[in-house]
C-alpha cells in the first residue's frame, strides 16, 4: 500500500506537468525554439547527436561546422548524455529532423524527473508524501529549472536532489563500506550532471557537497557531534564521504570532461565586448558580470519588482511562489533543531548572497580561493541552489502546517509575531492595490498587481490552515494556488505570432533554409557553404550541409579563427544567402534563399611540392593574405619536410573515395613526392595510414593537416581515434560499472541500500 501510495503521488506529476506547460504541448501557437541559442545550439545539436545514435556511432567529430571540430569538446553539446538515447527512438517529422513537439515533449518530462528525484530526496529526509509532492513541484515548475530553457543547464540542475539524497544517505549510513557505496551512487548522479554538459551546474553541486559535508563534521546531530554510527569520526566519515563522491562523480563524467579539457586548452572564448581569450584561461573578475542586483531580493515575492530590472546578464527569476516561501519560513522556524533545516537555510542565503556577484564580498572571495570557479562566469545562476534549498524548507514548511503527528491534532504552525508581520504585509498591500483604484496614481504594474493577489491568498490559505482544516479539499486548494501562482509568471514559451511582428523566428528560418540544403546536399564533390546572413542558422547539424560557420556556440578552436578569413582555402564552393540578394548569377534560387558558386575555392585536398618553413603558427596565418602567396603550390609548415619538385606540366589527382564523420579514405596520384594538403582543421586524435603504414600528420597553412605522400598511387585513410574519448570512456565505464556491481553484490547480502 505504501509503494503504490507514492507511485500514485509521482504518477500525478505528468498531468500536472502537462498543464503546465500547456502553451507548447497542447498548441503550436508558442514554442521555446525561438531564439539563436535555443534553435541554433541546443536544437541543433540534439539533433545531430540523435542522428549519430541512429547512424551507430559516437557524436564526437562533426564535419558539419568550423568546417570540423570536436564536437564534445564544447561541453554545452552533451554529446554523451544518456538519456538523449532515448530520443533517438521518436521518429523525425516530416521534414526528417527532429520534431519541435518531441523537443517540447521532451522538456516537460525532464521536469517531471525533476519533481520526482526533488520527491525522493525529501522522502528520505522522512517528510509525508503530500510535503515531497509540494516540494517536488517548487523546485521543478517554480525558480531556476522552471525558467532554464537551455538544454545543458536544465538537464544537469536535474540531478542535483539525487546527489544530495546520496550524500545524505552515505554520512548517515551504518557502517563506512555502506557509507562509500552510498557516496559511489552520489558519485554517479554527479556524473550524469557532467554528462548533460552543464559545468556551471556541477560546480554548483561540488559546492553542495563540499559544505554539506564540511557542516556534517561541524555541526551536532541526533547522533551527537564527534561519531556517527559506523565507529568513525564525523569529520572522517565525511572527508571520506565528500572524496569518493567526488572522485566517482569527475570519473563517470571523464567521457565528457576529458575531450573538454583537452578542447579548452585549444579554443577561445568570447565575452562580448571585452574580447577573447583562451578557454583555460580564468575569467578577469571585471567580466563576472551576471548577477542580481541587492534590489533582486524582492524577486522572491514579486517577480516583476522593479519593472524587472533588479538583474544583471541572464539572471533567471528565484521566484518559487508565494505561499511556499511563506511554508519555507515556517518550516525554518518550526524545525531550526534539525540539523539540515539549518544547513539548507545558511545554503539558501550563502547562495543568494554569492548570486549578487560583485555586489558580495562572498562571491568575490570564493572566486579568489576555489579552483576552476571562474569557470561558472554567471554568479546570478548560483540561485538554482537557494531555489533548491527553498523547496525543501517548503516541504518542513507544509509538513509543520498540515501533517499531523501520530494521528493526534498538531500544534499551530505559525507564531504571534509572523501573524503579525504577515497581517502588516497585507494590508501594505492592500494599500498599494486599491489606493492607485481609488485616485489613478501611481500606476500599478498589472504583474505586481498579481504578485499582491497570491499575497492575499497566500495569507488567506494560511489563516485557514492555522484554525485547523486540513482535509484533502484544502490540500488540493494548496496544490492548485502554488500551480496557479507558478504557471502565472512561466514565461519561457514564446508566442510565435507575436513573435513574428518584430523579429524572425530562427527556427523557421533554420526549416526554411531546407530546400537550398537539399539542393546543396545533391551537388558532387566534398565542399563547404558560407552562409552569408546574421544570425547563420546551422544548416549544418540539422541537415548535413557541411559549413564554415559555427552555427551556435561561446567558443571558437584558435585555428579555426585564423583561417576563417580565408573562406577559398576552407573549400567553400557555395555561399547561401537571403533571396532578398540582388546579386545576378544564382545557380538555386526559392522564395527564401539563393545559392551562388564560387568559383575560386580550393578543394578538399590536394598536393603540392614546395613549402616554406613558419614554426609559428600566427605568423604562418598572417602570411596566407600575403600578395603572391598560393596555396595551390606552396604550403607553410612548422617543420622542414622533404619533398620533391614537380616535372612541368605533370598532372596529379586526389579522390575522396569514402567519408564519414571519422574517417576519410583517399586515392591519391603524385607524380613525385609530395605534401598532401587536406583543407580540414587540424587537431589531436585524428591518425593517418598511408597504403596500410602509419604516417605523421604535420599542422600546414596554419591549421590545416598535411601528409607527406610517395610517388605514384598512394591509398590515404585517416580516422579520428583521440585519446582523451577513448580513455575518458574507460573511466566512465569503471566508474558506473564498478558501482553497478557493488550494489548489485550489497543487494544479495542486504534488501536495501540505506
Amino acid at each position: 500500500m505504501q509503494r503504490r501510495a507514492t507511485i500514485g503521488w509521482l504518477l500525478l506529476f505528468l498531468p500536472l506537468t502537462a498543464l503546465f506547460y500547456w502553451k507548447i504541448l497542447l498548441t503550436r501557437q508558442f514554442s521555446l525554439l525561438t531564439d539563436r541559442e535555443a534553435v541554433n545550439q541546443g536544437y541543433a545539436w540534439m539533433h545531430f547527436t540523435i542522428t549519430s545514435i541512429r547512424n551507430g556511432r559516437l557524436a564526437i567529430w562533426d564535419p558539419y561546422t568550423l568546417s570540423g571540430h570536436s564536437f564534445p569538446g564544447e561541453m554545452q553539446t552533451a554529446a554523451f548524455y544518456p538519456i538523449h538515447l532515448l530520443l533517438a527512438l521518436f521518429p523525425f517529422n516530416h521534414a526528417a529532423v527532429l520534431s519541435p513537439v518531441t523537443y517540447h515533449v521532451w522538456f516537460a518530462a525532464t521536469h517531471v524527473m525533476a519533481a520526482c528525484f526533488m520527491f525522493a530526496l525529501i522522502r528520505e529526509l522522512e517528510l509525508s508524501r503530500l510535503s515531497a509532492f509540494i516540494g517536488g513541484i517548487c523546485f521543478s515548475l517554480g525558480g531556476y529549472v522552471a525558467h532554464m530553457s537551455w538544454p545543458h543547464l536544465l538537464e544537469s540542475a536535474t540531478w542535483l536532489p539525487l546527489v544530495f539524497l546520496f550524500l545524505l544517505r552515505a554520512l548517515r549510513a551504518a557502517s563506512t563500506p555502506l557509507a562509500a557505496l552510498n557516496a559511489s551512487i552520489g558519485g554517479l548522479m554527479l556524473g550524469m550532471s557532467v554528462l548533460a554538459g552543464g559545468l556551471h551546474v556541477v560546480l554548483m553541486e561540488l559546492l553542495v557537497i563540499a559544505s554539506a559535508g564540511i557542516f556534517y563534521a561541524c555541526s551536532p546531530g541526533p547522533e551527537g557531534p564527534s561519531r556517527p554510527s559506523g565507529g568513525l569520526s564525523a569529520g572522517l566519515r565525511a572527508a571520506i564521504v565528500i572524496s569518493v563522491l567526488g572522485i566517482v562523480g569527475l570519473a563517470a563524467g571523464a567521457v565528457q570532461l576529458f575531450p573538454s579539457v583537452e578542447y579548452s586548452a585549444r579554443a577561445l572564448r568570447f565575452l562580448g565586448a571585452q574580447g577573447a581569450l583562451p578557454a583555460n584561461q580564468p575569467i578577469p573578475y571585471a567580466d563576472m558580470d551576471d548577477e542580481f542586483l541587492p534590489q533582486g531580493i524582492a524577486l522572491f515575492v514579486a517577480p516583476f519588482a522593479f519593472n524587472g530590472n533588479a538583474t544583471l546578464g541572464e539572471a533567471t527569476s528565484p521566484y518559487i511562489g508565494v505561499f511556499p516561501l511563506l511554508a519555507a519560513i515556517i518550516g525554518i522556524r518550526r524545525y531550526w533543531g534539525n540539523r539540515w533545516v539549518r544547513y539548507l537555510t545558511g545554503l539558501a542565503v550563502a547562495a543568494f548572497l554569492f548570486s549578487m556577484g560583485t555586489y558580495s564580498w562572498l562571491h568575490g572571495v570564493l572566486y579568489a580561493t576555489v579552483p576552476k570557479l571562474w569557470a561558472m562566469r554567471e554568479a546570478s545562476r548560483m540561485v538554482l541552489v537557494t531555489d533548491f534549498a527553498l523547496a525543501i524548507l517548503a516541504a518542513y514548511g507544509v509538513e509543520a502546517l498540515i501533517v499531523r503527528s501520530n494521528g493526534q491534532e498538531s500544534t499551530k504552525a505559525g507564531w504571534p509575531g509572523l501573524n503579525r508581520t504577515l497581517l502588516g504585509i497585507v494590508i501594505a498591500c492592500g494599500a498599494a492595490l486599491f489606493v492607485p483604484g481609488m485616485f489613478g496614481k501611481p500606476d500599478t504594474n498589472p504583474w505586481n498587481a498579481l504578485s499582491i493577489l497570491m499575497i492575499f491568498a497566500s495569507y488567506g490559505l494560511y489563516q485557514y490552515l492555522e484554525r485547523g482544516n486540513r482535509s484533502r479539499g484544502v490540500q488540493a486548494i494548496m496544490i492548485g494556488l502554488i500551480l496557479f501562482d507558478l504557471s502565472s509568471r512561466d514565461w519561457t514559451a514564446i508566442n510565435r505570432i507575436e513573435l513574428t511582428r518584430t523579429r524572425i523566428d530562427l527556427l523557421d528560418q533554420l526549416m526554411s533554409a531546407r530546400a537550398a540544403a537539399q539542393f546543396l546536399k545533391a551537388q558532387p564533390g566534398l565542399f563547404r557553404v558560407q552562409i552569408q546572413t546574421d544570425p547563420v542558422p546551422n544548416i549544418g547539424d540539422v541537415f548535413e550541409v557541411p559549413m564554415v560557420q559555427a552555427g551556435g556556440g561561446v567558443t571558437l578552436p584558435i585555428d579555426y579563427t585564423r583561417m576563417s578569413g580565408y573562406p577559398d582555402l576552407l573549400n567553400v564552393r557555395y555561399f547561401l544567402t537571403p533571396a532578398k540578394e540582388q546579386k545576378p548569377g544564382a545557380v538555386y534560387q526559392d522564395k527564401d534563399w539563393k545559392v551562388y558558386e564560387n568559383p575560386n575555392g580550393y578543394p578538399r585536398a590536394w598536393t603540392v611540392h614546395e613549402t616554406k618553413v613558419e614554426p609559428s603558427a600566427e605568423r604562418a596565418g598572417e602570411q596566407l593574405g600575403a600578395p603572391g602567396f598560393d596555396a595551390h603550390r606552396t604550403a607553410l609548415t612548422e617543420v622542414p619536410v622533404t619533398l620533391e619538385p614537380l616535372a612541368e606540366g605533370a598532372r596529379e589527382a586526389v579522390l575522396a573515395s569514402m567519408v564519414t564523420p571519422t574517417r576519410m579514405e583517399l586515392e591519391v596520384d603524385a607524380q613525385s613526392r609530395g605534401l598532401l594538403v587536406l583543407s580540414e582543421n587540424y587537431y589531436p586524435g585524428w591518425r593517418a595510414t598511408i597504403d596500410g603504414q602509419n604516417a605523421p600528420i604535420y599542422r600546414v597553412d596554419s591549421g590545416l593537416r598535411g601528409l607527406v605522400v610517395p610517388r605514384g598511387h598512394s591509398r590515404v585513410v585517416l580516422r579520428y581515434a583521440p585519446a582523451s574519448i577513448y580513455w575518458g570512456g574507460l573511466l566512465t565505464s569503471v566508474a558506473f560499472l564498478g558501482t553497478l556491481v557493488a550494489i548489485w553484490l550489497r543487494g544479495r547480502r542486504v534488501p536495501a541500500i540505506r
